[in-house]
């Protein structure tokens, strides 16, 4: 369990939980919110509903729009994020003092 008591927070984005992050531990998150979490390194700590780990930022090239519109999709990737409930939503945020990655059931 987290001992982070109060906490200021600087939002990032609200995210729907798929259910493929049950199986892989990997949350999907936008451009701009991977953009924004860079800053935190390639591996960094991770709080998901008080409980405390590391996570990485994933990205897999996909052409799921077609073949002439190859792009990338990028997720938070964590084994504590197997936790989450399928279809929920989630805040994610930053601590900029402690440079963690907080995610949140809404």
């Amino acid at each position: 369990m987290s001992g982070h008591g109060a906490r200021v927070t600087r939002p990032i984005e609200r995210r729907t939980v798929s259910r493929k992050t049950a199986g892989d531990g990997k949350l999907e998150i936008t451009k701009v919110a991977a953009g924004r979490l860079e800053s935190l390194g390639s591996r960094f700590p991770l709080t998901v509903n008080d409980h405390d780990g590391e996570a990485t930022l994933a990205t897999m090239p996909c052409m799921c729009r077609g073949e002439d519109t190859p792009h990338v999709h990028y997720f938070v990737a964590s084994d504590l994020l197997r936790s989450l409930a399928v279809d929920s939503e989630v805040d994610l945020s930053v601590d900029d003092a402690e440079t963690r990655l907080f995610v949140v059931s809404a």
